[in-house]
């Protein structure tokens, strides 16, 4: 038998072994020692992704590039109707939980 926490080791393991890096969740939380994350409700951690957007695109201008994160934040809130003049992403995720708020009750 293999416990919860072995398993996470193990798939921690491959992934270093592929060339991923690790960060443990509670040092990049919002009050941990190297936050990366407004609040343990942010999934997604937009400096990591920006700067790999930036790796890989070498030839797209920073400001598209932000743009274009801003539009994937966005799109990943399915309840998002007019995400699209949203100004800014804290905004969205307010619309997000009033939205799946309403969605529950219904």
């Amino acid at each position: 038998m293999i416990t919860e926490d072995q398993l996470e080791q193990h798939c921690l393991d491959w992934f270093r072994d592929v060339g991923y890096e690790y960060a443990n969740g509670y040092d990049i939380a919002h009050d941990g020692d190297v936050p990366e994350r407004e609040d343990y409700k942010q999934v997604l951690l937009t400096g990591r992704f920006l700067d790999a957007l930036r790796r890989i695109n070498l030839h797209i201008p920073v400001a598209t590039l932000e743009e274009r994160l801003v539009h994937v934040l966005i799109k990943r809130n399915p309840f998002t109707v007019d995400g699209e003049k949203a100004s800014h992403c804290g905004d969205m995720a307010e619309l997000y939980s009033e939205t799946y708020s309403r969605m529950s009750l219904l």
